[in-house]
């Protein structure tokens, strides 16, 4: 079932998309309903959507990818820049044991670089997230945190000033994966984001955090993180198109602002992330 175009008058921004990685396995299909102005995307339930793309009807775009390069190098990017506010939240993680179809951090960071040629480090988002603590099939226990020392001074360098963390909630459903995935506690959460917080400071990025609200009420200088962010969408406007948005959270914690996410949960993801919250990995094939 598919319902009529949806206000086409209204201005919106579109997010491509919390729910798969359409910039990385869908570039061709999301440039090509962005020429045609309209793009139709599975909402869940039996239910399918349509939604103008025509440049009247959207302020911007937010894309969400682990890996910029085939949006990037497509010969229509350059040319949706030329017309459209666009924000990249860009989730660089050093952790291949957990997500095992990624390219190599080295080819990862060089991506960003080049995204930040482009559309300026200042429309980049470096999405740290999420921490996790797992056992592996050895016994042995391990925390994720370590990483982002290792990438952050490579951001720094890039211009990158702001990054966006969680930590991972161990649900039921994530039992039976090939590692055993643990809860930090609070107390230890606190101590990590203290350490992650002095790191970045001194480096000039800003730690956002999503959804984990006792942070910020325990930590000094973690900020609450609007990954749909009114106040850096209309900083960012090279058109003149923003309007005021309406916060609208999607769970608990959650600081965003409205948008209209253009995404489907099927087919599964292939990066095969075993943290994934969408759906159950399949032998660290889909998630």
């Amino acid at each position: 079932m598919t319902t009529p175009l949806a206000k086409p008058n209204k201005l919106q921004y579109i997010s491509a998309s919390r729910r798969n990685d359409l910039p990385r396995f869908h570039t061709q299909a999301f440039f090509d309903a962005w020429r045609r102005g309209a793009v139709t995307y599975n909402g869940g339930y039996g239910r399918s959507y349509t939604v103008s793309l025509l440049p009247e009807h959207v302020m911007g775009y937010i894309f969400w990818s682990k890996d910029f390069a085939p949006l990037r190098a497509h010969p229509d990017f350059p040319v949706l820049l030329s017309r459209n506010n666009a924000l990249f939240h860009f989730t660089i993680n050093d952790m291949p044991a957990l997500e095992p179809n990624l390219p190599a951090l080295e080819q990862r960071l060089t991506t960003l670089s080049r995204l930040c040629r482009m559309v300026g480090p200042e429309r980049v988002l470096w999405r740290f997230d999420p921490i996790c603590r797992y056992r592996d099939s050895t016994g042995r226990i391990v925390t994720t945190d370590a990483a982002f020392y290792r990438i952050f001074p490579f951001m720094a360098s890039e211009g990158i000033t702001r990054c966006y963390f969680s930590f991972m909630t161990a649900y039921n459903k994530l039992r039976g994966r090939p590692v055993d995935f643990m809860e930090i506690p609070v107390e230890e959460q606190i101590g990590i984001a203290v350490s992650l917080r002095d790191a970045g400071r001194q480096a000039g990025i800003t730690l956002y955090n999503c959804c984990n609200t006792h942070l910020r009420n325990a930590v000094e200088g973690i900020e609450q993180a609007h990954c749909i962010d009114e106040s850096l969408l209309a900083q960012t406007d090279r058109f003149g198109v923003h309007r005021p948005l309406k916060q609208k959270p999607t769970r608990m914690g959650c600081g965003c602002y409205e948008s209209r996410d253009i995404g489907s949960y099927e087919p599964p993801c292939p990066h095969g992330c075993l943290y994934c919250y969408a759906k159950p990995a399949q032998g660290g094939i889909s998630c």
